[in-house]
């Protein structure tokens, strides 16, 4: 419960008191008037300079970007979805949140951002229903075939399969079931090095409205990285 009240309850500042925020920034390339994660109320004007360029979420997840020279209010995008403070309040939280990240990790996470990286520690993954589960390595990782052995932790199902060289990416194998909340194990090996993780899956549900309303269930199931991946893709 901290986690989240704490971040919101610092920047529910930056409006005034009586007033509710109902969008939050994403993106921004005025950061001192406007930063990223910052919390807004449609009912207050905002001024932006020629060259300034501002995109918001609204709490009922649709996104809006504005170029300056622009003065008045934010206006949100028609919808008929209901609108949730609790939606922009946790992207407001995840923003924060990766600018710190941002300063510590100089890692390059994969483009694709429903593939699931082999590479480090991260147990969460979130998939898109539409979408086969891939494993990705980096390419430094690739120059070689790799031994693969994937368990499931629940029946102590395993199988066992061939990386092949130079293969960044690698289809789940069809014989391992894919059951949504459990734990599986991941084991690579070759002639040089030998990785071992924990890997959860999570299936995104197909009634969730908006891609804004993806990353706070992402958030929710702990897919960190990629939530922010698909926060950043937001225009």
């Amino acid at each position: 419960m901290f986690k989240i009240l704490i971040p919101f309850l610092f920047i529910i500042s930056f409006t005034s008191v009586g007033q509710a925020a109902d969008m939050v920034v994403i993106h921004s390339n005025v950061t001192q008037e406007f930063p990223e994660g910052r919390l807004l109320d449609s009912s207050t004007p905002i001024n932006l300079a020629s060259s300034a360029k501002v995109t918001v979420v609204f709490a009922n997840g649709g996104v809006k970007t504005v170029n300056g020279p622009y003065q008045g209010r934010l206006i949100e995008p028609f919808s008929i979805h209901k609108s949730d403070p609790k939606l922009i309040a946790t992207l407001a939280e995840l923003l924060l949140d990766d600018q710190s990240q941002k300063v510590r990790s100089t890692r390059q996470p994969p483009e694709d951002i429903w593939l699931i990286d082999v590479s480090t520690s991260k147990r969460y993954y979130c998939i898109e229903p539409s979408r086969n589960v891939i494993l990705w390595r980096p390419k430094r990782q690739s120059q070689g075939a790799s031994d693969l052995l994937i368990k499931h932790k629940r029946t102590s199902t395993e199988i066992k399969a061939k990386w092949p060289a130079r293969k960044m990416t690698l289809y789940w194998p069809n014989l391992l079931p894919i059951f949504y909340g459990d734990t599986y194990t991941i084991e690579i090996s070759d002639r040089n090095h030998s990785a071992f993780k924990k890997l959860i899956l999570y299936q995104l549900p197909r009634s969730l409205p908006t891609n804004s309303h993806k990353v706070v269930w992402m958030v929710s199931r702990g897919c960190i990285p990629q939530a922010n991946l698909l926060l950043a893709s937001l225009r």
